[in-house]
């Protein structure tokens, strides 16, 4: 997955092995190529769905180090058909505000209704106390749905944290997938200029307005000091307008709530990054080994006690690179906690693992429909960018 991909990315470019990282850019350039997105993996019962949209973010990093301005051009032209992708058909949601005005933004949806081929027994079985047909085949794109999201699985998606068939995924509007696609926008504005296609810069300066706009309208919610996921009315007609209704704020606390810190455009106002700043600390998410993905115990993997790579990686870097002090030494503390638990698992295992226990330093998360796997990609990806951030402090002990 892409999310994979990225933060392994910037482990690479921290070792300095620029080839390696652009050639995984070409890889997956070429899968857009052939099918207009890239896909969940890169294996053909995968091309029913894609992923969370982070290879501008790879190609950006890529250039910041190597100013490779051939590898930009090449890159372009595919950022730009991903970026078509998520931004029309059933993706493509238009939410209106009390006001009358318009917001577009975008949501997870497979092009599948059908048992994942990589789990199909899994989903058989899940989907067995369904009595009919087209509740098999809803729930089927459901679960592939929420593959899509690269959250799978989550009481996020639920209407009913303790039943996986309620997964309602298609239903919600996203505030992380709406950031990344922010920070494409921003990168592909980024991108053309740097190779002289200032009109495409120009347009997709306005798309990032527009996009950070709607966020700020229909995900913000001031009093709690968080972007709150959106769940719409049981439609699948793309070309419908939904009426914005805070009632239709998911008002539980996830991780993911947190993530557009991570997008200059938000961590750039000062006001913003305190109200975050001080709803994380209250969230309950802040635990001994990381941050929770959710505050609820479900069995699901990306629920409580669950923390992950990139979730520590993206919100941590967020308040970084705010500029205040405060939100610094928060961040530093969140990645000295993440390491801290790597090191202590790995003196055990002998191996770095895909998910961590966050209640207890050096505990191997759980949960979830697979073994966890270890290895692994963005755990070692992130604990290299944190360690280049943030170095390692003076008189703190790498034990827990």
């Amino acid at each position: 997955m892409v999310m994979l991909h990225f933060i392994a990315c910037r482990g690479l470019l921290v070792s300095k092995m620029y080839e390696t990282a652009k050639s995984i850019v070409h890889n997956l350039v070429s899968l857009i190529d052939e099918y207009g997105y890239v896909l969940n993996g890169a294996r053909a019962y995968y091309s029913n769905r894609s992923q969370p949209p982070l290879l501008s973010s790879m190609v950006l990093e890529i250039y910041k180090r190597t100013h490779d301005l051939a590898l930009v051009k090449q890159s372009l032209p595919a950022l730009l058909k991903e970026h078509q992708f998520w931004n029309s058909g059933v993706h493509k949601v238009v939410i209106q505000d009390d006001k009358g005005s318009n917001y577009t933004l975008s949501r997870y949806f497979a092009m599948w209704n059908k048992p994942r081929p990589e789990s199909s027994t899994i989903d058989k079985e899940t989907a067995s106390k369904l009595l009919n047909v087209s509740e098999k085949q809803h729930l089927y794109r459901e679960l592939a749905t929420a593959a899509e999201s690269g959250w799978d699985f989550s009481t996020r998606w639920m209407r009913n944290h303790s039943d996986l068939t309620t997964l309602s995924t298609t239903s919600i509007v996203p505030v992380d997938l709406n950031a990344y696609i922010l920070k494409m926008e921003l990168d592909i504005a980024f991108l053309a200029k740097t190779v002289g296609e200032n009109c495409i810069a120009e347009q997709f300066l306005k798309a990032s307005e527009a996009r950070s706009d709607a966020m700020n309208s229909v995900f913000w919610n001031d009093k709690m000091g968080q972007w709150l996921d959106y769940w719409l009315t049981h439609s699948n007609k793309c070309e419908e307008v939904h009426r914005w209704d805070a009632r239709k704020q998911n008002q539980n606390t996830y991780a993911s709530n947190f993530i557009p810190v991570w997008i200059e455009l938000f961590n750039s106002d000062k006001v913003t990054v305190k109200k975050v700043k001080g709803s994380l600390q209250d969230s309950g998410l802040l635990c001994d080994a990381g941050i929770a993905t959710s505050l609820i115990n479900s069995g699901q993997q990306w629920d409580f006690p669950n923390g992950w790579a990139p979730v520590q990686h993206m919100i941590a870097e967020g308040l970084a690179r705010s500029g205040l002090k405060d939100a610094r030494s928060m961040a530093e503390d969140i990645a000295v906690k993440w390491l801290k638990t790597n090191f202590a698992a790995y003196k055990k295992t002998g191996t770095m693992h895909e998910k961590y226990d966050v209640e207890s330093c050096g505990a191997v998360g759980g949960g979830g429909e697979y073994t966890p796997q270890t290895g692994f990609g963005w755990t070692n990806g992130v604990a290299l960018a944190f360690l280049e951030e943030f170095g390692w402090p003076q008189n703190q002990s790498i034990d827990c």
